[in-house]
């Protein structure tokens, strides 16, 4: 004779098996949804993953600057690791540099390296020497910086107008911006970005991880496929089991 079909006896059987294969993914689920819902307190928003596992699933490989700033023999190059000064980072880092000459100040040689907002002022080995800002630079604000070719150690800073300092700083006098040198980006030899390779690792942010963890998009098409099948599956589970519920009560 046949077995007698038992809706509710299967409805148990698949919520063993699912449940069981749909229990470690909801899990990691709540768990990664909880962590991406802290992650702006925790600091994960800006915390730096470099592990080579996770770059070979992002595609992502070591790219090393192509162009830089050249003043002399020093090479000013910005990298994922940092601006760096001959394949030295700088520290404390300056940020998007828009160009760098030397001067000589008391028979020290000095680097002047201009952001936007300041012009930040280094040794030939990368020591922080001092910074400048307005009201001590005489501009809002940077767009480039140069030196005067008739005038050796000198310093040019233009935003609207263009002024020259021959000490360093200390004091700053109006100059025609056509007859500067301008420190513009120059291609970086092979060498230097040989050097450079070490502090070109890419990153992605350890937040950047989690939420494509948590949507499967860490393992492409394929994982997004697997995340939205857990979905439908704690969707069944849930229907399965109120349906349970429902007959159960019914018999009482």
């Amino acid at each position: 004779m046949r077995r007698k079909f038992n809706l509710t006896i299967l409805l148990r059987n698949w919520h063993k098996r699912a449940g069981l294969v749909a229990f470690l993914f909801m899990g990691w689920l709540g768990l990664s949804g909880i962590l991406i819902n802290q992650s702006p307190s925790w600091g994960y928003d800006t915390d730096k993953v470099y592990w080579s596992w996770v770059m070979s699933l992002y595609g992502l490989e070591p790219q090393p600057p192509q162009k830089g700033f050249l003043s002399g023999s020093k090479w000013l190059a910005v990298t994922p690791g940092g601006t760096a000064l001959d394949a030295q980072v700088l520290v404390p880092p300056i940020q998007t540099p828009v160009g760098m000459v030397a001067s000589q100040t008391d028979g020290q040689s000095l680097l002047f390296i201009a952001t936007p907002a300041s012009v930040a002022v280094v040794t030939e080995s990368g020591e922080r020497f001092d910074d400048m800002h307005p009201p001590i630079l005489p501009v809002s604000a940077v767009r480039r910086i140069g030196s005067m070719p008739d005038a050796p150690g000198s310093v040019v800073v233009q935003d609207l107008d263009a002024y020259i300092t021959r000490d360093a700083g200390l004091s700053w006098t109006p100059v025609d911006p056509t007859g500067v040198n301008w420190s513009g980006e120059a291609a970086l030899p092979e060498a230097e970005r040989e050097r450079l390779l070490p502090l070109s690792k890419p990153f992605v942010t350890l937040e950047h991880v989690l939420v494509d963890a948590h949507s499967g998009a860490i393992f492409g098409r394929g994982g997004v496929y697997v995340i939205n099948t857990i979905g439908v599956l704690a969707i069944l589970l849930a229907i399965s089991g109120i349906w349970m519920w429902w007959r159960t009560g019914r018999r009482l």
